[in-house]
Formats: C-alpha cells, structure tokens, sequence
C-alpha cells in the first residue's frame, strides 16, 4: 500500500458547488489544503478554498495547472468531463477513478456495468430512435420509464409511458430531445433505500448502512438512516454495494441506490456520485460523518468506522 497523504497535502476538487463545500469544510478540519477548479467564480467552494482555478472543464492547460498543484484529486458530481478526470489521473491520483466516473455518467453503462457483474436491475433495453422505442416498448411493456442516457437528476430527463399508441408516444419521444435513452421496465417499488460506503486505497470497506429515502415531486425529501427493513434485506444491500465499488475499484465514497419490491427484490436503480444529497450525511451516533469518510480514502488514509 502506497503511503497515505498526511496534512498538510492538498485535495484538489473538480466542481465548486454547496457539495463540494462540505468536501473541504471537512478536508480542512482534518488538517487538508484544498484547491478546487471550475468555471465559476467566487463559488460556495471556492470562497473556501487555498486556490481558485477558474477555467472551463474542458481547458485542458489549465486542468494540468491545477492538478500539479495538488497531491490527489476528487470532483464533486459526475458530469465533469472524461478529458478532464483523465488530464488529473496522468499527474496525480484520481479518487474515484475514470472508470468509475465513465459508469456513472451514463444510465445505459451503468446498467450494462451492473449487468455484467451479475448485479440485479430492471429489464431495460437501449433507445436510439423512436422507432427503436416502439420496438423496446415491444418488448419490455407498459408502463416504463424513458430516461436520457445522460444529465438527468431529479425526474428531469424521464417520460413514464403508460400507453403504447404511437401518438403518444411519439410525445415522450419529443419531451426528451430525441436523444440517447434507455428504456425501464417499471418498478413498483415500496420503497427506495441507499447505502452509502466508502473503500480505502487498500480494499478496506466502511459504510453507514442502509437509508431508506422518500421523495417529493421526483426531488429527496427525507432520508432515514437506518431504514426500517429485515436484517437480511439490510445485509444483501450492502454487500450488493460492496461488490459495486470493488468491481468499480472505488477509492472513495460511493452512494448505491436501490429499489425495494413488495416481495423483498433488491434492484439497483443507479450510483450516486460521492457529494451528491442522498450520500451527504450526517449522522449523530456514526463515529464519523460521511464527507469526513469521503476525504480519508483519495488521501489513502485508513478508512475509518462509519458505523
């Protein structure tokens, strides 16, 4: 195992936001510099940061400035270019690394990641055109969701179809930009639960357990933490997460979502960025707060109990 970066290294983050703001509030209470790269000015990270690179994501003269700045390297969600991750990966080490950044940017990937590793999700099919919707619809049924393979959160970028009259859905096809899209089948969940986990530099594995998430017109609202499932339901999901980061070769945190069932099913529905709201917790009786989790494992630090 590599030597673990000790303050005062500096973490350099990609993306300045409120999330990556709660990244170095707890880098630096840990003794951390932090530098941080975006195209925004006197951003929410940036107002806290050492250093402020302020350059377009896809300046790449720029990006080597700033990752030979810093000894290690994080980003704060999971649109940051793939140019981007791989420019900061051929100076410094990269947490998570461009493999996992490339799933998780893209729905169809991560689906096929996750079927690939013999991970359970719901039947979906890829959709290029609206021909090869009506095919998919074929074959996979109503109802179902369309999803953009890319940039949707939040119910943004999502149809449910319920009817299969091509009229109708020739407008699901239009309200999302005629572009890329993967097809779901429609999941009649209970309820949806995460769990949040963090992986260490030498394999070592934490995680907060399982949370059980309720939304609010497509948007969180309130996480629970721990849900309220069966032991052994509790037990799958996190080994479930667990496998993801391993077969990702995670260094970092990661936020695994999931699809309850009625008859007690788990389905990954996605992975989460690091920072993003379902993964930034809080926890009062955690001996350590999950964006402290997340600056330990990119510094090679010992993960430490999350529970």
């Amino acid at each position: 195992m590599k030597k673990p970066l000790l303050p005062p290294a500096t973490i350099g983050i990609l993306g300045s936001g409120q999330l990556g703001r709660m990244l170095a509030l707890a880098a630096r209470q840990m003794g951390y510099r932090v530098h941080v790269f975006s195209p925004d000015r006197q951003s929410p990270t940036g107002q806290i940061a050492d250093r402020e690179f302020i350059a377009a994501y896809d300046d790449l003269d720029a990006v080597r400035r700033f990752a030979q700045s810093v000894d290690v390297v994080t980003y704060e969600f999971e649109n940051v270019p793939g140019a981007t991750a791989v420019t900061c990966a051929q100076f410094v080490p990269l947490h998570p690394g461009p493999q996992a950044l490339h799933v998780a940017q893209n729905r169809l990937r991560e689906k096929e990641f996750m079927v690939q590793h013999g991970l359970p999700v719901a039947p979906f099919v890829a959709v290029g055109s609206l021909a090869g919707l009506l095919v998919g619809l074929e074959e996979i049924g109503a109802p179902a969701i369309l999803k953009t393979t890319t940039s949707g959160y939040d119910g943004k970028g999502q149809e449910k179809i319920v009817n299969r009259q091509s009229s109708i859905v020739n407008r699901h096809w239009d309200a999302i930009g005629q572009q890329p899209a993967i097809l779901e089948a429609f999941v009649d969940f209970e309820r949806e639960v995460s769990v949040v986990a963090a992986r260490g530099a030498d394999g070592s594995f934490a995680h907060f357990g399982v949370i059980a998430n309720d939304h609010a017109n497509h948007i969180l609202d309130v996480s629970t933490a721990p849900a309220d499932v069966p032991p052994a339901v509790a037990k799958e999901a996190v080994a479930m997460a667990r496998a993801v980061l391993e077969a990702l070769d995670v260094v970092g945190v990661l936020c695994v979502e999931f699809f309850l069932t009625g008859d007690g099913r788990l389905l990954i529905n996605e992975i989460a960025p690091p920072n993003q709201p379902k993964s930034a917790i809080r926890n009062p009786q955690s001996e350590i707060a999950q964006l402290d989790g997340r600056s330990r494992p990119p510094s090679r630090r010992q993960t430490a109990p999350l529970r």
